[in-house]
């Protein structure tokens, strides 16, 4: 009877045990590190922005006891307590006192593992992600499903993200080193810093169906001079711009249009096949991390190829995240600029430039025929305006005039959309010409030249023989 006692006493005393076991669960992190974490923690301390997005996501932002500043998307995050600019600087004592059941960090230095040895001394598990790919992505939506007990709406995001991304490897993975767009990529707020072939910004590129200039250079993220890129005259250029280089949360157009300007007319750049085009496009570097890198790789595939993805709108993407995750509008939220791709497919080019000091505009190389040039100007990144000018080409033309009036949504996305059909043959002819709009009111004259404002070609009619 004893005996049956002191048995029925020790499984008793197994039981909080056992319980204590099935509790934890292991979880390979990105950093490749196998971490025992609380299974259906109570709290978190999430130090890696993309983290904290899943987690809102999966609509368990309650668990969330303190973020970063950069942890920031959607922005009723920064409602919690925060505990530093990013994982760099996180106060760790302050950690400590709250007592989470879990910390989220970045990947490898950004998170000090002196700081990590204190959490863990403490008995503080730690996971690493950075999440700077979806390849990285899509795992930690599985592992924090797992974790916070979400496994189905956790595989629900992931199938859709994993939908999109693998529709646009299948596109590009057969598309020739030829027919691969030369790419530059300008990384984390830089002219001169670019992406080599072991960084994630080369692969972006090249899964988007690009071709890095940068790729055999010998550092991950190298320093190139401007002569070096002039020389290797990309096709396309692609800007990350850095979250100080914006003064709200994401930027606004006029500050992207501005930090695009300022590439365009750097020394020697009105050289370069993607300024002539117009085919430099500005991100927000925040777009390289969480939900929304999805939507960096679309534009990526629609700006390089835009024959291949004319079924597939990266904006509507965009929207329908932060809808569904975040319950957010888009409304006033631009991450990219320009977001329409300006065309340039075998026998189908899309002309495009960019009006100098003195509001001038020339298109080289055409065959004969007539053409609509059109030219656009928005005022304060808010009020467009457009307009159009015929020509017909019989020999060179000088001296043609657009003048811009007001004009609406509508308008400028026709505008945007525009792709020129021209002939397989080239031509030995110019268009040179001025682009006017109104001055401030009260001002005189009426109507003055406008510098930076964008010119397409964008109506072609062969000439008839």
């Amino acid at each position: 009877m004893r005996l049956t006692s002191l048995l029925i006493v020790f499984s008793l005393l197994l039981v909080p045990t056992l319980a204590e076991e099935e509790k934890k669960i292991a979880i390979t992190d990105e950093d490749g590190r196998n971490v025992t974490v609380p299974l259906d923690p109570n709290s978190i301390i999430c130090l890696s922005p993309g983290a904290a997005e899943v987690i809102y996501a999966l609509g368990e932002s309650d668990r969330l006891i303190a973020v970063t500043d950069d942890c920031d998307m959607p922005p009723t995050l920064l409602e919690k307590e925060r505990i530093g600019k990013s994982g760099r600087d996180a106060d760790i004592e302050r950690i400590l006192e709250l007592k989470p059941d879990l910390v989220i960090a970045k990947t490898g230095a950004l998170f000090p593992e002196d700081d990590e040895r204190k959490l863990v001394d403490y008995g503080i598990p730690v996971l690493r992600y950075r999440l700077l790919h979806i390849d990285a992505l899509i795992p930690m939506i599985k592992d924090l499903g797992q974790v916070l007990g979400k496994e189905d709406d956790a595989k629900e995001m992931a199938d859709q993200i994993s939908g999109y991304y693998d529709a646009i490897l299948d596109r590009t993975k057969t598309i020739p080193d030829e027919d691969r767009p030369s790419v530059y990529f300008m990384s984390m707020g830089h002219f001169d810093w670019t992406a080599n072939k072991d960084s994630t910004g080369h692969t972006r590129v090249v899964e988007a169906g690009g071709r890095n200039i940068a790729a055999d250079l010998g550092t991950k993220v190298p320093h190139v001079d401007m002569e070096w890129v002039i020389e290797q005259n990309p096709k396309i250029i692609v800007y990350s711009m850095s979250q100080e280089q914006y003064s709200g949360t994401t930027p606004t157009i006029e500050e992207m249009e501005a930090k695009r300007r300022e590439i365009m007319s750097l020394p020697g750049f009105e050289n370069i096949d993607a300024v002539k085009a117009g085919r430099v496009y500005i991100t927000d570097i925040k777009m390289a991390s969480g939900l929304s890198e999805l939507v960096t790789m679309l534009y990526y595939a629609k700006w390089f190829h835009p024959d291949l993805f004319r079924d597939i709108d990266p904006r509507a993407v965009h929207e329908e995240l932060l809808r569904k995750y975040f319950d957010i509008d888009i409304d006033g939220i631009y991450q990219v600029y320009p977001d329409a791709p300006v065309e340039e497919e075998d026998g189908e080019d899309a002309f495009g430039t960019i009006t100098d000091s003195n509001g001038t505009f020339i298109f080289s190389n055409l065959p004969d025929g007539t053409y609509t040039v059109t030219a656009y100007k928005s005022v304060m990144g808010a009020y467009p305006y457009l307009g159009n000018a015929t020509v017909q080409l019989k020999g060179d033309a000088e001296g043609l005039e657009i003048r811009l009036k007001s004009s609406n949504e509508n308008e400028l996305a026709k505008f945007n959309e525009a792709v020129l059909n021209l002939p397989d043959a080239d031509g030995n002819m110019d268009i040179k010409g001025t682009v006017y709009g109104p001055n401030r009111p009260g001002a005189d004259p009426a109507t003055i030249p406008y510098e930076d404002a964008e010119v397409k070609l964008t109506g072609y009619s062969p000439a008839i023989k």
